[in-house]
């Protein structure tokens, strides 16, 4: 198993694939935008995210002899999806100022993303028997927990934007301000990025609960538990 080389187990050879083209696409990318910087030549900070997300995924499995597993394939494609659309996209193409809807985009996008990797975790937990719930709890729970992310995170871009954006964290990341989008005032910006949080959460969430009653229909259950349940151990 390598970089370029993952072990899927019994995954498709389309999803092997997808995995692979990400993961180099990723790299590539990461490499270029931290010499050359990206959209204006100044986010080479970003180039530098994209490669310390692509070690944090990789490197536990690969320093310990895999003794760690890697993540499941699902997990993993949407966590390259976040850096893709996230510090790819929007950072250092500037999609976020170039596109005036981008912003809702993500912030439906990555809490779905947030809701479907907690709900696999959940489920894994169920399945395996150390949670009794039913799944309409555990979507509840996961849709709740994701909105609180959204909050925090809203907190955090205010705090960015009010104590640091002008001192010398915002000149490696361009003085950009967080809040506040080409069509909305940074009041309307934050609530309707709440909004799109919450939608993105309970959308997330269904998925989830749709893919195992439909593992469940065909007389098993949604094998990503197997990938989950198998992290960590030796």
């Amino acid at each position: 198993m390598s970089f370029l080389n993952p072990d899927t187990g019994e995954t498709s050879s389309m999803k092997r694939n997808l995995i692979i083209c990400m993961r180099l696409f990723l790299l590539l990318a990461g490499i270029f935008i931290l010499i050359f910087g990206g959209a204006n030549g100044a986010e080479r900070i970003f180039g530098l995210f994209i490669l310390i997300a692509l070690a944090i995924i990789h490197v536990p499995s690969f320093f310990t002899a895999n003794k760690i597993h890697a993540i499941p394939i699902e997990i993993e494609i949407l966590l390259l999806l976040m850096v893709l659309f996230e510090l790819v996209g929007g950072d250092a193409l500037g999609l976020y100022v170039k596109l005036p809807h981008y912003d809702n985009f993500m912030h439906f996008m990555l809490p779905l993303y947030i809701a479907l990797i907690g709900m696999m975790l959940v489920y894994t937990a169920y399945f395996f028997g150390r949670l009794k719930a039913s799944l309409s709890v555990i979507a509840g729970i996961i849709v709740l927990l994701t909105i609180g992310l959204g909050g925090v995170l809203e907190m955090g871009e205010y705090t960015y934007d009010k104590y640091l954006s002008k001192g010398p964290l915002g000149d490696i990341t361009g003085n950009t301000q967080m809040q506040g989008s080409p069509t909305q005032d940074p009041l309307d910006d934050t609530m309707n990025d709440l909004f799109t949080d919450t939608a993105g959460a309970i959308v997330g969430a269904l998925i989830g609960v749709l893919l195992i009653k439909r593992a469940e229909r065909k007389g098993g259950h949604w094998k990503v538990a197997d990938g989950i349940e198998k992290m960590g151990k030796t």
